[in-house]
């Protein structure tokens, strides 16, 4: 866990010194704020990798209500897939950074041996490219309503198992001592969990029974994928908003860092332009971890007042004057204001993008310029004051 930390800071904040350095081929710099947030956040976008997933099942378990419900895109809906085999079909989206390779419908009918060539063929093709082309991990759903496991299923998850990581994933859970005997049933294959899941809430009776498993789903595969495509699928997932708080803090860490680096220099602190690419760029990598659809317009007026000549300056003067009573020097002071205005700036967006998307799934009017704001005070009056004999550390 702490190396995996450490990776994602350590590749935010090579990020932020990348958008701070010159480019090999200079493009036309920005002419405003909001171009330059629309730059960042493309290049952010195109370094989230890609992952590729294969969903695979009989026709009928509850493979595309699955699919619908654990990303924040409807990436099977119907008549987008484009056939790859006989057996394979792709669906993408432009706008999510995973490609599901879904079958069709896998039948006790269809030749075994020809089912499992398909998926090898795929998988071996795949190899031949970029680490971002290759297949990462396999789904195999299974309706946990069924009455046992077959062998036409166990041959084909043995036979992957060889190939690629396989979760064994449990549609349509509604009886955990069924799921429990098929469970058993495959234990002898190597697989990298089972998972019990209830896409969506079902009713029986008068008894409505939630959604269940899609979060331990989302946690078992982001553990399972390769490091280097593990942030394209916490943009594309959404189900667990820690994941993507998580990848936006190494963004924050790495961008106060910069933010305080930057600040030691001796130029004044009140020269707010210095900081400005800093933590646009920083709003810009948040904004694509988390996978809204912010417009550069929009973060603008959302940040209106906290970044460059409103309340950041302002915010800064006063930890200035407390800051020097306890750090001698000047050019310390200014970083240290530097790293924090940097911080509750990314952390108040982080709680701003969060509650966007709890709002966007409830239906509920998204938050505001207000909320923002409010976040960031409450933030700087607990980091604003330097420990003391009355402040605890």
């Amino acid at each position: 866990m702490g190396e995996d930390v450490a990776g994602r800071v350590g590749r935010a904040y090579r990020s932020v010194k990348r958008k701070r350095s010159k480019s090999p081929e200079p493009e036309a710099p920005p002419k405003n704020d909001a171009e330059l947030f629309d730059r960042d956040r493309r290049r952010e976008l195109e370094q989230l990798g890609h992952a590729n997933i294969l969903v695979i099942g009989q026709t009928g378990v509850g493979k595309s209500t699955l699919i619908n419900a654990i990303f924040r895109k409807p990436l099977a809906a119907a008549g987008i897939g484009r056939p790859v085999t006989k057996v394979v079909q792709r669906f993408e989206d432009p706008d999510v950074p995973v490609t599901l390779y879904d079958t069709k419908g896998v039948e006790l009918g269809d030749s075994k041996r020809r089912v499992i060539r398909d998926y090898k063929r795929l998988i071996a093709d795949k190899r031949k490219g970029r680490a971002e082309d290759h297949i990462h991990i396999a789904w195999y759903c299974m309706d946990a309503g069924q009455t046992r496991v077959e062998d036409y299923d166990l041959e084909i998850m043995r036979e992957l198992a060889h190939e690629v990581p396989v979760i064994l994933v449990f549609t349509q859970t509604i009886d955990d001592e069924r799921a429990d005997g098929l469970e058993r049933a495959v234990q002898d294959v190597p697989l990298m969990g089972c998972m019990r899941t209830l896409a969506q809430p079902r009713t029986i009776g008068t008894q409505t029974l939630p959604q269940r498993g899609l979060e331990e789903l989302v946690r078992r595969t982001n553990d399972i994928l390769p490091e280097a495509v593990r942030r394209a699928f916490v943009n594309a997932q959404g189900v667990v908003l820690d994941l993507k708080v998580d990848q936006s803090r190494a963004v924050v860490v790495a961008a106060s860092a910069a933010a305080a680096g930057a600040a030691a220099a001796p130029i004044p602190m009140s020269d707010a332009a210095l900081l400005r690419p800093i933590q646009l760029g920083m709003l810009a990598s948040i904004t694509a971890v988390f996978g809204i659809d912010i417009k550069a317009d929009k973060v603008l007026s959302l940040a209106k007042g906290l970044v460059g000549q409103g309340g950041m300056e302002q915010a800064g003067k006063r930890l200035v004057k407390e800051l020097a009573k306890h750090v001698p020097g000047g050019n310390v002071v200014n970083a240290a204001v530097a790293g924090t205005l940097t911080g509750a700036l990314g952390e108040a967006y982080i709680r701003l993008c969060a509650e966007t998307l709890r709002r966007q799934a409830d239906g509920r009017p998204l938050p505001d310029a207000e909320f923002l704001l409010d976040a960031y005070r409450g933030l700087l009056a607990k980091r604003a004051s330097p420990p003391g004999p009355d402040r605890p550390t």
